[in-house]
């Protein structure tokens, strides 16, 4: 449904585009711009939104995507706080599932790293930097403070790479690298049928909070993806952290969407649709993701 009125709107177009704002075509007066190439106009954030919507629900609905609530969350324990504590916790899970037994790490290991161990890693790498208790920290930092620390490993890395979270060109480069579990195409097909197998995980930074997402990898080679959010999030029954299991890599690449469109405020909103892509100025674009990667 929602495709059909698209592309009622845009009747001169087939596909369309979920990157950018929406603006006036390019006039096609070569005297005056020399060669260009047209563009097909993108279209309103709301759209977009709209769409990612619809993907994520459709998914639910064919068990594609499964939430499961955990008993805990960041910062519910008083006694040892993990309030704001999302870039110690993500990596902490990362590391946590590739050194775990079988397919990944278990729900009851993320709830004793927001609830035990990630407190006092929190407190350290505070103090390490000069910070009040409760202030974020950049992602760098931690990978910085976990690989000095010996906690990651540095061989263990993979890469980073970032960019619009809205651009599915952007989006894929870092799909890959927590896919294939390389930055580059491996050398022979023995050494990628290895990394393939291999557990893999990734902390994700986008609009100041980070998640993480693990490639889970079953006994008969199937592979799926669980995104652990530390934030609280609520059911029927409980309030908790969230794992999100999606069963392929585009089941994965629709709740991204969806998870990215559901942050942006309605002051980003007029900024998406106002302003392209530039990545001189990702800064200070609402848009901007940093995906870390590291594999067993």
């Amino acid at each position: 449904m929602l495709k059909t009125e698209i592309l009622n709107a845009y009747p001169h177009h087939s596909n369309y585009d979920l990157a950018g704002p929406l603006g006036p075509l390019v006039p096609a007066s070569l005297a005056d711009h020399g060669e260009v190439t047209n563009k097909i106009p993108p279209l309103p954030f709301a759209t977009q939104k709209q769409i990612a919507k619809s993907e994520y629900m459709t998914l639910r609905g064919k068990k594609m995507i499964d939430v499961f609530h955990l008993s805990t969350y960041q910062g519910r324990s008083k006694s040892k706080d993990s309030t704001n504590g999302c870039t110690v916790i993500s990596p902490l899970v990362a590391v946590h599932h590739l050194n775990s037994d079988g397919s990944g790490i278990s729900d009851f290991k993320i709830e004793q790293i927001i609830d035990e161990i990630a407190p006092s890693i929190l407190s350290r790498v505070r103090n390490k930097l000069g910070l009040a208790p409760y202030a974020l920290i950049i992602p760098s930092d931690v990978h910085d403070y976990l690989v000095d620390e010996k906690i990651l490993k540095q061989e263990m890395f993979v890469g980073v790479c970032g960019g619009n979270v809205l651009d599915k060109d952007h989006v894929n480069e870092f799909l890959n690298l927590l896919e294939n579990g390389h930055d580059s195409n491996p050398v022979d097909d023995v050494e990628e049928k290895k990394d393939v197998s291999r557990k893999v995980a990734a902390a994700l930074f986008f609009h100041e909070h980070v998640v993480s997402i693990l490639k889970v990898v079953l006994a008969d080679g199937t592979t799926w993806y669980d995104l652990v959010d530390s934030l609280p999030s609520r059911n029927e029954e409980r309030i908790g952290a969230t794992r999100t299991r999606c069963k392929d890599r585009q089941s994965l690449e629709a709740l991204l969407r969806w998870y990215a469109c559901g942050k942006f405020s309605s002051a980003d909103a007029k900024y998406i649709d106002s302003n392209e892509w530039d990545d001189n100025m990702c800064d200070f674009d609402p848009r901007v993701f940093q995906g870390f990667v590291w594999k067993e």
